[in-house]
């Protein structure tokens, strides 16, 4: 893929964010630069993110592997552990699992491979996993894939060399709840997502369902459709992409965005052509060229769209911050510029006119966050009884399970029971995660964007002399909540609302109480038979008490990560507040401090400030030429 042009843009935007911090640092606009100094370095670390999603047994794996062109990934045909695995850019080989919790730990590729390729439904690879758990975290226990947030690998990958990272998800129809939630998170920060299906089974009712629910159903608009398997249905290409058009159109318009293509045999392509030596089964199921197996066309088409649309919609981002860093700069030229026009002594009159308005408008803004809080919080009470209606369907589906089960249940083996019990847990357990979500965005964006009303219209109410100083204009631009594309009230000015739009993007917000749903699945982990009497009721009321005991204190946790939510909600309104009642104080003190020094004349500094704007129109200028 090309990105040449996109490089050389994003380097010139990164220039002109250089120039403008420095005209912000003469300018003494702290608050300002350290703004623009946090998106200068987003937009060094921005990635493109490409997830790849679907069911078990579509060739995932080997379509990944045939996108970077190495067998980094274990391909099997049956369903495993699958481990999310994050694919990026590395200058050696590197393999790092990333836990929940925040910790981390190196591996090998040997130990990655085990753990990525393991079955759920072979007990008798648990005692070479349990080994590797040794060595990886030097403690002596099972692994508890639910506890594992994702595996990176870090490659020197051509395909990943513009930050580009790879998402291999578990399969859509996955039973770990835990994985589940992980893959949905990062389908909600994925520039696209890829899903893979197969040309033998194409677009089951459950495919459907999945991609219209929980991918066009979360607002990701940007998705591949990639038929695999293509050498298996040679001379049918064209009539299995009508059929899974004609079926998807109900959903949307994929026709420039779906594709046929066979990952095995580009990735034997792709090897041969890397110097790899192949096996002679292997030399004879590879194509000629790289067209034939669909890979060209598709690669064409992404590459199109993460440079030229997604680079695009990147660098107009930043280019945007940077006008806004711009614009402060500007208007606190005009405000020094007026008031080289007032005498000190008109300048001192009207700071100590002005300083009981601030202190009124931070009493009032404190008010209006503190109410805000006791908001948010009184839905704690409604968060904690939708958990508990949760845990009370979450034990009655574990116990429905055994107790409707039609065979000898005392025929199966721990390992059986737990997944016939997942089996029945499973989707209550994902209702929840979406309930629990919707409700959380719906209590906050309720909230929170009736507050930025008041606090606007408190801005607005200001009462600045407008013809003594034209500081009100700087004041009123704390006022700029505008809404965005989805309807919520957010702040393109990068000032008042920054909190408000950060809570109210789509997306999950509970990160720690969903290790907690996840966990009541994680048990009869021992291997071997059936741990328990000979009959459905003992074993039913084992199921209830390990349910029982796993989900205590759910609902209360579940409340009290919505309460920290919430709180840091306000905790950052507030500090945004505060931030910029000082930022008005400060203005009017420095006005004064320039007419006291003695340094330089009035022409001296008028023409410094005269200087200072020719080089925001010039900025203004350069940075339209890159988004343009």
């Amino acid at each position: 893929m090309d990105f040449t042009h996109y490089n050389q843009q994003k380097s010139l935007l990164q220039q002109h964010i250089a120039e403008t911090l420095s005209l912000l640092q003469d300018l003494k606009l702290t608050a300002a630069q350290r703004r623009l100094q946090e998106d200068a370095a987003r937009l060094a670390d921005e990635r493109f993110n490409l997830v790849v999603i679907g069911e078990f047994s579509r060739g995932k794996s080997t379509f990944v592997n045939a996108m970077l062109g190495k067998a980094i990934l274990p391909a099997s045909k049956e369903a495993t552990t699958n481990v999310i695995s994050k694919i990026v850019y590395g200058d050696t080989p590197q393999f790092k699992l990333f836990y929940k919790d925040g910790k981390e730990q190196q591996i090998t590729k040997d130990e990655f491979d085990l753990i990525k390729a393991q079955t759920e439904n072979k007990p008798d690879k648990f005692a070479m996993l349990h080994n590797i758990a040794a060595k990886v975290w030097q403690e002596k226990h099972s692994i508890d894939f639910g506890n594992i947030a994702y595996a990176q690998i870090a490659y020197p990958l051509d395909f990943c060399a513009n930050q580009v990272d790879v998402v291999d998800t578990p399969g859509t129809n996955d039973l770990n709840v835990g994985r589940i939630e992980i893959t949905y998170r990062y389908l909600r920060q994925a520039e696209a997502a890829i899903l893979v299906l197969s040309a033998a089974q194409l677009l089951t009712e459950t495919e459907k369902e999945f991609l219209v629910e929980q991918v066009v159903g979360n607002n990701i608009k940007d998705i591949f459709i990639v038929i695999n398997y293509k050498d298996e249905v040679v001379g049918q290409e064209e009539r299995l992409i009508k059929y899974a058009l004609d079926n998807l159109v109900d959903v949307q318009d994929f026709s420039q965005r779906i594709f046929m293509v066979s990952s095995k045999q580009a990735l034997l392509y792709r090897r041969r052509e890397n110097g790899e030596t192949l096996k002679p089964t292997a030399l004879l199921n590879c194509p000629n060229t790289l067209e034939e197996t669909g890979f060209p066309e598709f690669e064409r088409a992404l590459g199109k769209f993460l440079s030229e649309e997604k680079g695009a919609a990147k660098l107009r981002k930043y280019a945007a911050r940077c006008q806004l860093a711009l614009k402060e700069a500007e208007r606190d030229i005009g405000v020094k510029q007026e008031g080289l026009n007032h005498s000190l002594d008109d300048l001192k009159q009207k700071l100590f006119e002005e300083r009981p308005k601030f202190t009124k408008t931070k009493r009032e803004a404190e008010r209006i966050v503190q109410y805000l809080q006791t908001q948010l919080l009184s839905g704690q009470m409604e968060v904690e009884q939708l958990a508990d209606a949760a845990v009370n369907k979450i034990k009655q589906a574990a116990m429905g399970a055994v107790d409707g089960y039609r065979g000898d249940i005392n025929a199966l083996d721990s390992q059986e029971i737990k997944q016939l019990v997942e089996a029945a847990v499973t989707p209550v357990q994902k209702q929840f995660l979406t309930d629990i979500n919707e409700l959380q965005q719906k209590l906050l964006q309720e909230n929170v964007s009736e507050a930025a009303d008041t606090l606007r219209k408190l801005w607005q109410d200001m009462e600045f002399d407008a013809d003594a100083l034209p500081i009100t204009n700087a004041w009123a631009s704390l006022g700029e909540i505008q809404t965005d594309g989805g309807g919520h009230k957010n702040n393109t000015n990068n000032s008042l609302g920054i909190a408000i739009g950060s809570y109210l993007v789509a997306g999950a917000l509970f990160g720690g109480p969903v290790g907690i749903v996840a966990a009541a699945a994680g048990w009869f982990l021992s291997g071997g038979g059936n741990p328990f009497a000979d009959d459905k009721v003992k074993i039913k009321e084992q199921v209830r008490r390990q349910y029982a005991a796993n989900l205590q204190g759910f609902s209360e946790k579940i409340g009290e990560q919505y309460k920290r939510n919430a709180q840091q909600v306000c905790r950052d309104l507030q500090s945004e507040v505060e931030e910029r009642l000082s930022l008005m104080n400060e203005q009017l003190q420095a006005l004064i401090e320039q007419k006291e020094s003695k340094a330089q004349s009035v022409e001296e500094i008028r023409a410094g400030l005269q200087r200072q704007q020719e080089q925001i129109n010039a900025l203004y200028v350069k940075l339209e030429a890159v988004v343009r």
